[in-house]
């Protein structure tokens, strides 16, 4: 989640306003979202990247995010700037009752709707709450909520994305396979899948027969292995591309799972 000035947020158990501003250009990033997001873009472009696929948010559209892993970055104008309100919201907030039909339709980690002015009137209340520091959290919860209701009634994407948000767990070898390079917690991965601490590693043992950190010890140590041999990468960049948080790590890690090093096991096979 990115770091917003104080005075730029309010907050409170369900919920997290942001106004978030910048002028300096970024590269694609992988962002961690622990929560579920509106995101109202006031100024610029948010450039959402899928399957190597790059989709543009602009302001006349609203984005809704489901908590997880998302390739973003911002396109800013030349002498311009970028500027969204971002609105963080728990699965429990969202009062919408489950539809057992909606869980049909395929699942999307996110959701691009066209705005109108019944949406920019509800943007410019939310903005007014950041602006007059007015953090009523009954009303704040009320008003998304009211939101959520018009977006359910026009769309039946927004029917879909808001009905997933009620399943009691998020696919768990989807969710390792995304992740591991990432080097999450036990704790942020039990948060991803909704799971409790104790539930993710009961399910994790279950379906890979492992402890979490071999698991992802050990697919870390297959993407290495498959580049050494596959690609005329540096050893570095390998490491840190698969998930190593430096490369003594990496070194030790694979001399002791192999018997080899990197260097020596990448000779062994190009001779």
């Amino acid at each position: 989640m990115k770091t917003f000035p104080k005075e730029k947020i309010l907050k409170n158990e369900n919920l997290l306003f942001a106004k978030w501003k910048t002028n300096t250009v970024s590269t694609k990033q992988s962002i961690l979202m622990q929560e579920n997001a509106f995101v109202f873009i006031l100024k610029g472009k948010k450039l959402i990247i899928q399957d190597n696929n790059t989709i543009e948010v602009d302001q006349h559209q609203l984005l809704l995010l489901k908590k997880g892993i998302h390739e973003m970055t911002e396109y800013i104008p030349k002498n311009g700037e970028f500027e969204a309100l971002v609105i963080y919201f728990k699965n429990t907030l969202i009062k919408y009752p489950k539809d057992s039909l909606l869980g049909k339709h395929p699942q999307m980690p996110f959701v691009i709707l066209n705005r109108d002015k019944m949406i920019d009137d509800y943007i410019l209340h939310y903005l007014s709450y950041i602006n007059e520091n007015e953090n009523n959290p009954a009303l704040m919860e009320l008003k998304i909520n009211e939101l959520v209701i018009l977006l359910t009634e026009r769309s039946v994407q927004a029917k879909v994305f808001f009905n997933s948000l009620s399943d009691n767990y998020n696919n768990l070898k989807l969710l390792m396979e995304k992740t591991f390079k990432e080097n999450h917690t036990v704790e942020q991965l039990a948060r991803l899948s909704n799971r409790s601490v104790s539930k993710f590693k009961r399910d994790f043992m279950l379906l890979f027969k492992n402890t979490p950190a071999k698991w992802i010890l050990q697919k870390k140590l297959d993407c290495a292995r498959f580049q050494l041999v596959n690609s005329d990468k540096y050893i570095s960049d390998i490491a840190f591309n698969c998930g190593f948080e430096s490369v003594s790590h990496f070194n030790k890690a694979f001399k002791k799972n192999y018997n080899i090093t990197p260097a020596a096991f990448r000779k062994f096979n190009m001779d």
